[in-house]
């Protein structure tokens, strides 16, 4: 079934048709002139360093089937955009990105499956992921692609869901006050589960207080009808038991909907009882993933997956069917080392995180290796980042670190922590930047070393791989 026409748009964008006709259908949507595929609709939008409507031609030499614009800017361009109205139609609007917004808004109010909108500081991509394993065990289920997750990204993805999907799972994230509101009234979650809360976008959000009231708009917004599915065992959100009308809780620590017990190192991933107090069922979870907050992923989706009726046994196939996405908590074998690449993102509840897993990483048949940490700067924590990078440093001495390497504007503060904790200073290097860490890192390394390489997007720890001897296609990094 054609989802989308020109008329279709129009009346969930409240759009003006220019050219074209009413029933040509359109096969997409795009906002990028380099990734647009023929029969999609470009939609112009207008940033701090570029304006869509300057693209229209690449857009239109590539097949676009037409083009969502401003009034204004059709008003201006009329005369060189004129060529292509025999073709094309043109969807004239106030504001681009307010009209997608709209016709995402619309098109969800179409349709009535569970979406479930995963939030939190750590984890919410992997927790999406495990959902949408568990959930396609009974049908096709829609989830964002890579990190289209916020103000532009999330519509973009509202938009893809088709009669053919059973379910949707949309990770939503967010950095300003306000946003989330914004997002679930777009979105309409009908299960909402917040992983945990940090000190991510502390720059912004101010405190951990202000991340917990911004990410429980989440829980406000899914109300009576829907569920909250609440972890317990993070103490800015185990209040929402008491205040959550309908809700499923999970723990590792306390008595919840869903628990887990007796977490292992099973390989180089993990293992624990789950239990799903609903059904009274019980049984072995083994994930092809290491670290304790994992666990927690597992537990938020195994929750989810619970609250919407599935039995252990799906949930079991569909979290051993897991497999990491690129750069977040990646497995990587490479000239007898070990690589643990969690280079996606980090705060200072992710650091901690992937350093505990560092640290109670077993290689398999070599034991307990010699363990290397790489750390980059943790960016947005604004007036707390001299305190939060030496924190880091203390944590990676008290979690047996036996090599740290740290490179960025906060390197210094990392590696002063770690000296003042007892890490030796032969065993602590800081860097100015990559290229000088890349210069520095081979001569250290030796066969059976685990590498922990984490740091904040903006730091592309991951462009040390090749030095590594890791050769692949670039990916996972918008």
């Amino acid at each position: 079934m054609k989802m989308w026409t020109i008329e279709t748009i129009l009346s969930g964008s409240e759009g003006i048709l220019k050219g074209g006709a009413l029933s040509s259908e359109i096969a997409g949507f795009s906002i990028d002139t380099r990734t647009i595929r023929p029969g999609e609709l470009f939609i112009a939008l207008k940033g701090p360093r570029f304006d869509g409507h300057d693209f229209i031609a690449p857009a239109m030499a590539r097949g676009a089937a037409g083009a969502m614009v401003s009034r204004a800017a059709f008003e201006a361009r009329n005369k060189e955009w004129q060529a292509y109205l025999d073709r094309a139609g043109f969807v004239l609007v106030h504001d681009p990105l307010e009209a997608l917004q709209a016709m995402a808004t619309w098109h969800r109010n179409r349709f009535q499956v569970p979406l479930i909108g995963v939030t939190g500081s750590n984890g919410k991509t992997t927790t999406k992921e495990m959902i949408a394993a568990i959930l396609s065990r009974r049908g096709a289920v829609l989830k964002n692609e890579g990190n289209l997750n916020n103000h532009i990204g999330l519509p973009l993805s509202v938009l893809r869901l088709n009669a053919d999907h059973r379910a949707a799972v949309l990770e939503i994230g967010i950095s300003q006050k306000g946003e989330m509101q914004r997002l679930c009234e777009i979105a309409r979650p009908t299960v909402g589960v917040i992983t945990n809360i940090g000190p991510a976008h502390l720059e912004f959000l101010g405190s951990l207080a202000g991340v917990a009231e911004e990410k429980g708009k989440l829980f406000e917004s899914v109300g009576a009808e829907g569920t909250a599915v609440i972890n317990l065992d993070d103490p800015h959100l185990a209040s929402w038991e008491g205040r959550a009308s309908n809700r499923t809780t999970f723990s590792l620590e306390h008595p919840a909907d869903v628990t887990g017990a007796d977490l292992r190192q099973a390989g180089s991933g993990i293992g624990f009882t789950l239990r799903i107090a609903r059904t009274g069922e019980e049984g072995e979870i083994l994930l092809a993933t290491s670290g304790r907050h994992q666990a927690y992923n597992a537990l938020a989706a195994a929750a989810v997956a619970s609250s919407l009726g599935y039995r252990l046994d799906e949930i079991g196939a569909g979290l051993g069917a897991f497999r990491p996405v690129a750069l977040r908590a990646e497995l990587l074998e490479v000239n007898g080392k070990t690589i643990l690449l969690d280079a996606y993102n980090a705060n200072p509840a992710s650091m901690k995180a992937a350093l505990e897993m560092l640290g109670t990483f077993v290689a398999p048949k070599r034991g307990a290796p010699r363990k290397v940490a790489i750390l980059g700067d943790m960016l947005e924590l604004g007036a707390h980042s001299e305190r939060a990078h030496r924190e880091i440093g203390r944590y990676a001495a008290a979690k047996g670190v036996d090599l740290l390497l740290t490179v960025g504007q906060w390197a210094e503060q990392v590696a002063e922590g770690a000296r003042h904790a007892g890490l030796s200073a032969d065993a602590v290097h800081a860097y100015a930047d990559l290229l000088s860490l890349e210069k520095g890192l081979i001569p250290q390394l030796r066969e059976g070393d685990v590498l922990l390489i984490k740091g904040s997007r903006g730091m592309r720890m991951e462009a040390l791989l090749p030095s590594l001897g890791v050769q692949r296609a670039e990916k996972g990094h918008n």
